[in-house]
């Protein structure tokens, strides 16, 4: 149980930096060689709001960690999220969060889901995530109007 209880710290750890856009210090988290992967339907929209890492990441330590959540934060900052819920068995865990965010640039409303995949070593620390985002809806900003 004591197991289960730490794997479930370090995920809702590692998913309240994330959505909060702080990364502090998750990356002594990740095991040396942890592999990232990034999946997403952005790729149905042209908007160039999207700053995407979409692909599979290798971390090779935790200086390479750190960068790699310092870059992707840059470009992502959400002014809304809901972690909804968590699942820990074993050497895994789940999670799913809903979130919102808005393009500083256009003023664009996006919101999605993302759900992510954990996997730890034996000793806690994470191997690898696995996150796939759907993109629900996108709202571009309204201009306001000049009366003449």
């Amino acid at each position: 149980m004591a197991d289960t209880d730490a794997k479930r710290a370090v995920v809702e750890e590692v998913m309240e930096a994330v959505m909060a856009g702080a990364a502090g210090s998750i990356a002594r988290h990740f095991a040396p060689g942890a592999t990232i992967s990034q999946r997403s339907n952005a790729e149905q929209s042209d908007t160039p709001w999207f700053g995407r890492m979409e692909g599979e990441f290798r971390l090779h330590g935790q200086e390479q960690a750190r960068a790699f959540f310092d870059e992707m934060l840059k470009r992502t900052s959400y002014i809304s999220y809901e972690l909804r819920g968590l699942v820990c068995e074993m050497d895994e865990a789940a999670s799913r969060c809903d979130w919102s965010r808005r393009d500083d640039k256009t003023g664009t409303l996006i919101t999605g889901t993302t759900m992510y995949w954990f996997a730890f070593t034996s000793d806690n620390r994470i191997r690898s995530i696995e996150t796939i985002g759907s993109i629900h809806s996108v709202i571009p900003s309204r201009k306001a109007e000049t009366v003449g």
